[in-house]
Formats: C-alpha cells, sequence, structure tokens
C-alpha cells in the first residue's frame, strides 16, 4: 500500500526536488516558529528546526510519513538571511564574491504511524568566482537575490557566479536527495520504484 507523504514546506525548489525523484506527497505548511537563536552550531540548529516543522504538521496525521527541512547560509560565523533590501543584497554579493560560504540543510522525517523519527544534515561549501561591481548590480537588477537567503539562487541566474560546489548539491537547492532516499525506503518507501 502507498504510504501517504506529506511535505511539511510551501517551497518551490523542495516540491520541485521531491517531484524530480518521482515521489507522490502532498504539502501542509508548517506554522512552527522559527527559533534561529536556539543553538549556535549550524548543523544542530538546522536539525532542530527541521525537526520542529515536521513535527507540527506531524498532529495533523495518524499514518502518514512527513518531511520537514531547514536550509540557511552562513558565511564568516554568521547566518545570512534574505537581503532586508537591495543595499543588503549588494553587501552579501559582494562579500560572497571570490569567496566560499557554507550552507546547511537540515533534515527530519517522521513515520506517524510507527512513530520513527530521523533527524539529520547535509551541508556544502559553495565558491563564488570575482564578481564585478556590474555583475552583481546586473544580478540585483533582475530581482531575483531579493527573496532568497544568502541572496542568490544556485537554480536559476546566479549559475553563472558559482564557482564549485564542495558537498552535497542537494542541500544547496534544500534537500539532501540521498539521504532522504535511505531514511524513505527504511520506511517501506522507494523512490527508485515505477
Amino acid at each position: 500500500m502507498q504510504r501517504k507523504i506529506v511535505l511539511a514546506s510551501k517551497s518551490e525548489r523542495r516540491k520541485m526536488l521531491l517531484q524530480q525523484i518521482n515521489l507522490d506527497f502532498e504539502i501542509r505548511e508548517s506554522e512552527y516558529e522559527e527559533d534561529m537563536s536556539a543553538m549556535s552550531d549550524p548543523c544542530e540548529l538546522a536539525k532542530f528546526l527541521a525537526l520542529g516543522k515536521a513535527q507540527d504538521v506531524a498532529k495533523h496525521y495518524d499514518d502518514a510519513i512527513i518531511i520537514g527541512a531547514d536550509t540557511f547560509v552562513f558565511y564568516e560565523g554568521k547566518f545570512i538571511g534574505k537581503p532586508k533590501d537591495k543595499e543588503d543584497a549588494k553587501i552579501i554579493l559582494t562579500n560572497f564574491s571570490g569567496n566560499t560560504h557554507n550552507i546547511v540543510t537540515g533534515l527530519a522525517i517522521i513515520d506517524t504511524k510507527n512513530n520513527l523519527i530521523v533527524s539529520d544534515y547535509d551541508e556544502a561549501r559553495v565558491t563564488f568566482r570575482k564578481l564585478s561591481p556590474e555583475e552583481i548590480d546586473d544580478y540585483i537588477a533582475t530581482g531575483e537575490p531579493m527573496d532568497k537567503a544568502g541572496a542568490y539562487g544556485l537554480m536559476h541566474r546566479a549559475a553563472v557566479l558559482i564557482e564549485k560546489v564542495d558537498g552535497d548539491f542537494y542541500s544547496v537547492i534544500g534537500l539532501p536527495l540521498n539521504k532522504l532516499h535511505v531514511a524513505l525506503k527504511k520506511m517501506g518507501v522507494n523512490s527508485l520504484e515505477k
């Protein structure tokens, strides 16, 4: 029997990734209130927030597999969220130019029927090539950076700004697919089956 799978997120990128691996799922956005100050270690914080989102949605289902995730960017020990305005986007992108920053994605999967919980994370290091001030201005003018943590979208126009990605590429996008697949398989869901 096919298990009900619920994505606890309205993220278009996470939705796209689950469709990419051919999962049949529904979406129920979490109402969990994120507390970025809950802990200082970025990897543990990502796991904590992902679990909070999944638990918030899990309470509505007796027999479902809930997937929660949380992704953020950090650079020189600071969390980098969505830019407040164009000037903030310019500061972020100028800092990233020619440098490397980290992205971590926490993953939580809850099987509400069998009371199983998987909590994990993955991370990657993203290196920008050296950007000219004109390139930064041109990219900001597209409007793309304004609703993205770290002020860029790897799967969109910012792809031309990135020199390399070390680590889990899909964590950069918002969901570590390899770890998700392995955990789901243990819960009886195989994304490789037709």
